[in-house]
């Protein structure tokens, strides 16, 4: 196994410099069995170091392995627990390489929903080996949305046979239950580097799984009607346990669609606001919310009561910038249907605020808050609201 080695030096070098300098090549070509005879021969021996680098030489743009080979990269090198780290970093890197010299389609496609489920329930791989799968799907998951949506064609496309809100709900549940336990195991307190490794790749899990339920909102073509089933879901997973701030806020600073954003924090403050009403998602909703809501004590807060004051300002803060991206219209069209739209500002009648019932509101805050904590917000807190009622006098229009 060594003697292709030296043989093949040259051509590992062209084919990084062929895959750096550009795309100039017409439709890929499956590599031919001819060429994989020694590739066939190392599965077959049980040598993924020969596996790895022969695949390594052969692939270059314009030419990309058959679907038995990228499975086995997947299944019997990258998800074996018995293999070696550096050779699953391999393994992982080709499948990358694969993917984009030729996209997968749902035939082609290397993982199923079956194998993704399996591994995210026997935890038998590592924390690092398991965000390298999940990487590698949503890479999946993306190109093919972006190939079939400039066709028209996203009815035949990976996310919808696996993620369509109308078709697969119980699956955007599950990826919804593996965001909930990325995002809880993330926010753990533990002190060694082990764990502050672990913490880091869950951090970007949290991010993979966001970019997993980008993508069932909008295969649909209906963001709008997606984004309330959608943050239904998250708000009920939310508070079904001991609701932390600190899983609230990766929660929502993570999530990529302002417009489920913006559900969701409609959900979470209306459930923080004792004083019910008919608004709907608006500048008086945003107004009636600073005026009556009062989120509740956090275990990490100790003597410093002000913290949930200051969320519940941070928490404003998202839904104006969330709700303001949705007043433009866009967000309530699939990404398909955004193509050239202007953006403009659409306000509905229960946007029209007075710059006294700003105040009032502000006012009303002030006077909780105080009533609250025997003594006056921090400086940082009242700067923050402050901030709040300037951008709500700017865009009021009356």
């Amino acid at each position: 196994m060594d003697s292709f080695r030296a043989e093949t030096h040259e051509t590992k070098i062209l084919s990084f410099e062929l895959d750096e300098e550009g795309k100039g090549f017409g439709a890929p070509d499956v590599l031919c069995r001819q060429s994989l005879s020694l590739v066939y021969s190392t599965i077959d021996e049980n040598y993924p170091e020969g596996t790895l680098q022969l695949l390594s030489d052969l692939l270059q743009p314009g030419h990309y392995p058959p679907r038995d080979i990228t499975c086995h990269l997947l299944r019997g090198i990258l998800l074996d627990p018995q293999c070696p780290h550096h050779l699953c970093v391999q393994a992982f890197n080709l499948l990358m390489r694969t993917q984009r010299h030729h996209i997968a389609d749902k035939i082609a496609v290397a993982w199923d929903w079956e194998l993704l489920t399996s591994v995210m329930a026997d935890q038998r791989n590592s924390c690092e080996v398991v965000r390298m799968l999940l990487d590698y799907v949503v890479q999946t998951l993306e190109d093919d949305f972006q190939a079939k949506r400039s066709i028209n064609a996203l009815h035949d496309s990976i996310a919808k046979a696996t993620l369509s809100c109308d078709e697969q709900f119980p699956r955007v549940r599950e990826v919804i239950k593996w965001l909930f336990s990325a995002i809880m195991k993330s926010t753990e307190q533990k002190e060694t580097r082990e764990a502050a490794r672990e913490r880091d790749e869950l951090i970007r899990m949290v991010s993979i799984f966001q970019r997993m339920l980008s993508l069932a909102l909008e295969v649909d073509r209906s963001p709008a009607l997606k984004s309330g089933k959608l943050s239904q879901e998250l708000f009920h997973m939310l508070i079904s346990g001991i609701p932390l701030r600190a899983h609230r806020t990766l929660l929502l600073e993570s999530l990529q669609s302002k417009l489920l954003r913006c559900k969701l924090l409609e959900h979470l403050l209306d459930y923080a606001c004792p004083l019910k009403t008919p608004l709907p998602m608006s500048l008086s909703l945003l107004l009636h919310f600073l005026k009556y809501c009062t989120l509740a004590p956090d275990p990490s807060d100790g003597t410093e009561r002000w913290q949930r004051w200051e969320e519940l300002v941070h928490l404003l803060w998202m839904l104006l910038l969330s709700y303001n991206k949705a007043m433009k219209g866009y967000l309530c069209n699939s990404v398909s249907e955004q193509r050239g739209s202007l953006g403009n500002l659409v306000y509905k009648p229960e946007d029209m605020i007075s710059k006294s019932a700003i105040r009032d509101a502000v006012e009303a805050f002030l006077s909780r808050s105080q009533a609250d904590l025997s003594q006056v917000l921090p400086l940082h807190v009242e700067e923050s609201l402050t901030y709040l009622q300037d951008h709500l006098l700017d865009v009021c229009q009356c």
